[in-house]
């Protein structure tokens, strides 16, 4: 779902990681279950969501959570963050 996203607008980058391949990353994000996404550095998603719980995820981690009205998304009133907003993403 996210890379449908980022085929839509070039304002959102997808990268998949194999974290068989990639252990280094995995334990950068603190990954124990799959699919998990890291959203800025400061949001994550666990697991398999719907898309509008992803679009308000990726909304709220980019500060326009005025559009959660205009896009008709319900608000899950999740906290925002997790383990992996501590982290400092490796260069």
């Amino acid at each position: 779902m996210a890379h449908a996203m980022a085929m839509e607008t070039e304002q959102i980058r997808a990268d998949v990681v194999e974290v068989q391949e990639f252990p280094y990353l995995g334990q950068s994000y603190r990954v124990q279950a799959v699919p998990k996404i890291v959203i800025n550095n400061t949001v994550e998603v666990l697991g398999a969501v719907p898309e509008q719980v992803l679009l308000q995820k990726v909304l709220t981690a980019v500060g326009r959570e005025d559009l959660l009205e205009v896009a008709k998304v319900p608000n899950t009133q999740t906290p925002v963050g997790g383990p992996t907003s501590a982290l400092t993403r490796p260069r």
